[in-house]
């Protein structure tokens, strides 16, 4: 076998085992964390038909730009509907993209076999995975970046325009996912490299310029798509609000306020297990430094820069430090490469370490981690809830009243029908009374007819407190989460959901409802301020 077969196989394997890391058990976790908020804007893009005003909730919520969420709305056109594998997609695809590029970064710049090993670290570093299988916006960024250094390596002194032209249009895509770091963060990783014997002096030209402009207008088209196709009284401006997220709250942090040193304790931790690995190459590069070659000069000069801004920044998290894992586990690779040409090594050693991580990363987020989301949990509330009302009439008939609702639940909930309609808890709904009073307001406040025997109430409420809405359990069915597997084995969640299905019989009599009655009470006049006993006794006049 040639060297560049065995290299291929490599290759092939380092990705087959990449995917099966990223994919398996993947549509079997409920929602987390950021995701539901991707999640929720997705949902009402498809139930709306408007694909440039996002809302959370009901309301306005510009906070990232649109690509990230346009990305999950056409994924699920191409698999039939919004889910967990359609939600996810595109940041599996992402991380997949970015170990094939660790791996072309380091075959093209460093010793043979650094690449490699550099993509089988990205590949099984937990938090990278982690974060892979969660549809936010982080993973994109990742993969921008790296897409943008591939890129210039591939012809660091290349002055053509095709080569500014892709190169700043991957800076414009990788801005549209989260923000304007899409363009600073490749920067900062190249530029050690621009300003060594001022290299940034060759690229002062008008091509660059005309790229550049070009990349310009590409970043602005959502943003002009969005202010002449939008809704004139969505009330939030994109630019605005991305000159809010990406200048104002790095000298000006109104949130996620972190410790000065956060990064300096969370990279090792988001480099696991691999982190000794950069944390040994950091010292013996150190004590070497003279006599490095310049492509590894290049990436410590590149990792000290990003280290640098985002330490700068007032705004910290921890999941911020995503985009400089890749170039840290680079940084290992150089070391062990090194150390195994030193000693003769075949490597046998580090094949077992990546084969058990890998199997170890599948059993623990592609099935334990699933297995503790099954039983209970949203999955199965939104499942129930959607079962119970199929009973009575196609879901595609139903409308769903979200008061307050964890965002979370509304993608479970998917009726194929109206959009869902919005309550915010700081609203003047009746937190006492009746249905029909809540129905009275809901058509007072929305402006819409409202068909007391096609509606689903959904709420959220703190666990150990009493049911929001308690008054519809009169006429209603109750539905409540239950807790997953995980939940039982170590504690309940402290947010709840709970549902108010109509009930499709008399409560008096305790009589079936026909469906011509409950046509003719949907149409003619009811009692809309009432006790529960009238409502249902007009319910009884009509089936009789």
């Amino acid at each position: 076998m040639t060297a560049s077969s065995r290299d291929r196989r490599a290759l092939l394997l380092l990705l087959v085992a990449t995917a099966l890391m990223l994919l398996v058990g993947l549509g079997s976790r409920e929602l987390w964390g950021a995701e539901t908020r991707w999640a929720n804007i997705a949902l009402q893009m498809l139930q709306s038909g408007d694909y440039f005003d996002p809302y959370l909730k009901g309301g306005p919520y510009y906070d990232k730009p649109l690509l990230s969420y346009w990305l999950i709305t056409a994924t699920a056109w191409l698999t039939g509907g919004l889910g967990h594998w359609s939600l996810r997609l595109s940041s599996v695809l992402a991380a997949w993209l970015s170990v094939w590029l660790v791996y072309l970064i380091g075959e093209q710049q460093f010793r043979k076999g650094t690449g490699l090993i550099a993509g089988w670290m990205l590949a099984t570093t937990f938090y990278f995975v982690f974060w892979a299988r969660v549809a936010t916006a982080d993973i994109l960024t990742v993969c921008g970046v790296l897409a943008a250094v591939w890129w210039y390596w591939r012809g660091p002194q290349d002055r053509r325009f095709s080569r500014y032209l892709v190169f700043f249009g991957l800076l414009a895509l990788t801005s549209l996912f989260k923000g304007l770091i899409g363009f600073i963060l490749p920067g900062l990783v190249l530029l050690p490299h621009l300003l060594h014997e001022g290299r940034w002096k060759q690229h002062l030209n008008l091509r660059l310029m005309a790229a550049l402009s070009i990349a310009a207008a590409f970043y602005m088209t959502p943003f002009l798509l969005s202010h002449l196709y939008g809704a004139p009284n969505y009330g939030e401006s994109g630019l605005g609000l991305v000159l809010r997220e990406n200048v104002v709250r790095f000298f000006q942090p109104f949130d996620n306020i972190g410790p000065i040193y956060i990064y300096l304790v969370y990279l090792p931790v988001y480099t696991l297990p691999w982190a000794p690995c950069w944390i040994i190459a950091l010292w013996v590069a150190a004590r070497n430094w003279r006599q490095l070659e310049p492509d590894t000069r290049w990436l410590i000069q590149g990792l000290a820069l990003l280290m640098l801004f985002f330490t700068a920044s007032g705004s910290r998290r921890s999941y911020y430090v995503l985009p400089l894992v890749p170039f840290a586990q680079l940084l290992g690779a150089w070391w062990i490469t090194r150390r195994m040409a030193a000693r003769a090594s075949t490597g046998r050693g580090w094949n077992i370490g990546f084969a058990a991580t890998s199997v170890l990363l599948v059993a623990v987020l592609g099935v334990l981690y699933p297995w503790t989301n099954s039983g209970g949990g949203v999955i199965r509330f939104g499942a129930t809830v959607r079962e119970q009302a199929s009973q009575q009439a196609p879901l595609n008939q139903w409308r769903m009243v979200m008061i307050e609702v964890d965002n979370k639940v509304p993608m479970y909930l998917q009726t194929g029908g109206a959009p869902f309609y919005y309550v915010q808890q700081t609203q003047d709904f009746p937190r006492t009374g009746d249905s029909a009073a809540l129905m009275a307001w809901l058509e007072r406040t929305s402006g819409e007819r409202w068909d007391p025997q096609r509606t689903i109430i959904v709420a959220q409420y703190h666990s150990g407190e009493a049911l929001p809405l308690h008054y519809l359990s009169v006429d209603h069915q109750v539905i409540t989460t239950t807790p997953t597997r995980g939940e039982q084995v170590f504690h309940g969640r402290e947010d709840q959901s709970v549902a108010y299905i109509p009930r499709g019989y008399d409560l008096r009599q305790g009589n079936p409802v026909s469906q011509t009655a409950v046509r003719r009470f949907s149409a003619r006049a009811y009692p809309r301020v009432c006790a529960p006993d009238a409502l249902w006794l007009h319910c009884a006049r009509l089936h009789s």
